[in-house]
């Protein structure tokens, strides 16, 4: 019979040698299949970064919901800057903060995660908290695709973060125009206190000095009582957001002057609700509902399906505003394609391993390997 044997059954067996011969050939194909995949998929994920990108600023206003912007449907606070944002991109109707105070509402839109999932829900915590492993804000995965990120100036976050990871700067002096290369594509962010509760603390002397906006044209909420102190405030806070659009102005007109202003979505909102009773540190409608107004450059509109000058009525949070970003610079596909790879590597691992455990099992003197066949021909 020579190398085979034929059992009653008529099934072929082989020896040990061929058997295991047999079964390294196969798991060794495999492994050369894997590795191959991971060779195109890596070369997709490079293919996947376009040869241009879009540029990002975020303008954050401090403590101010939309109840003090006319773009909402209020006849005061006029805001002309924000205004043209908005007539040349998008205005969303209904865009929430994380939290009605600044370090949870900051986290928030630092890591795209809901506070109570990581623990980083408490304002002024005791101890910061950790992110999950592998979780970093989306910031520094910006950075690793080759972006530019700063941040001008506050951070106010409720975990425990690398800097140098986050940001490449993030001080008084940071700003896109610091980038090493001017090709870089880039992602800046500056917040403006001018709107902050701290400008709202004043001593009763400070009525004297009449505001620009007439006490007389002031509207109180239904909740709040009409009293001089209180319509005096309001005025004042209608005051201090003239103050914030003119910061707006001032930065667009820098992109402008840079020639960037049409490869950059510049995107305007409040961290968190205003600074009047039932609004910051509330977790009402007047806490959370912040303005926010995308302008959609002309070299990238392709990347948006609204018009610009469109209203959506859509619900988005800040847990949103990071994977957006992501998306209009055409990262998640890659990141997708890096999970493949990275899953792709993983099953490599096992298949070595397992070709190294049957290496190393003791070979009995004979077996015999019993090939299946159908009850009809047996």
């Amino acid at each position: 019979m020579g190398d085979k044997i034929q059992s009653k059954t008529g099934a072929l067996a082989l020896p040990l040698a061929k058997r295991l011969a047999l079964t390294l050939s196969m798991r060794f194909s495999r492994l050369i299949l894997c590795i191959l995949a991971i060779c195109v998929l890596t070369g997709l994920a490079n293919a996947a970064e376009p040869a241009k990108r879009p540029n990002f600023v975020f303008i954050v206003s401090e403590d101010n919901s939309v109840h003090y912007l006319r773009l909402y449907g209020h006849k005061l606070g006029v805001t002309p800057n924000i205004e043209r944002l908005a007539a040349e991109g998008l205005t969303f109707n209904h865009a929430f903060s994380g939290a009605p105070v600044c370090s949870v509402a900051r986290t928030t839109l630092a890591t795209a995660m809901h506070a109570p999932r990581v623990g980083f829900q408490y304002h002024r915590k005791s101890a910061l908290a950790n992110l999950p492993p592998g979780v970093k804000p989306w910031s520094a995965v910006l950075r690793e695709q080759g972006y530019y990120a700063t941040n001008n100036s506050k951070t106010d976050y409720n975990f425990k973060v690398d800097m140098k990871q986050a940001w490449d700067m993030s001080s008084g002096k940071a700003s896109w125009r610091n980038r090493p290369n001017k090709d870089m594509p880039f992602f800046h962010m500056q917040s403006f206190a001018d709107s902050h509760e701290s400008r709202l603390h004043f001593p009763l002397k400070q009525m004297e000095k009449p505001t620009e906006t007439s006490l007389d044209d002031v509207e109180l909420q239904p909740y709040f009582p009409d009293t001089p102190i209180m319509r005096y405030t309001k005025a004042r806070y209608f005051d201090r957001m003239k103050i914030i659009d003119g910061h707006v102005g001032r930065i667009v007109k820098q992109l402008a002057e840079d020639g960037l202003l049409e490869d950059t979505f510049v995107f305007y909102f409040g961290d968190h609700g205003g600074v009047m009773p039932r609004s910051k540190g509330y977790a009402y409608e007047s806490g959370l509902h912040v303005p926010l107004a995308v302008r959609i450059p002309k070299n990238f509109r392709h990347l948006v399906d609204h018009k610009r000058g469109d209203r959506t009525d859509g619900f988005v949070s800040f847990i949103d505003f990071g994977p957006t970003v992501l998306n209009l610079a055409g990262i998640k596909r890659i990141i997708e394609l890096t999970n493949h790879v990275e899953a792709l590597q993983a099953r490599v691992r096992e298949l070595t391993e397992e070709v190294e455990r049957l290496r190393s099992q003791p070979r009995p003197k004979s077996t015999a390997l019993v090939v299946w066949q159908p009850r009809n021909q047996r």
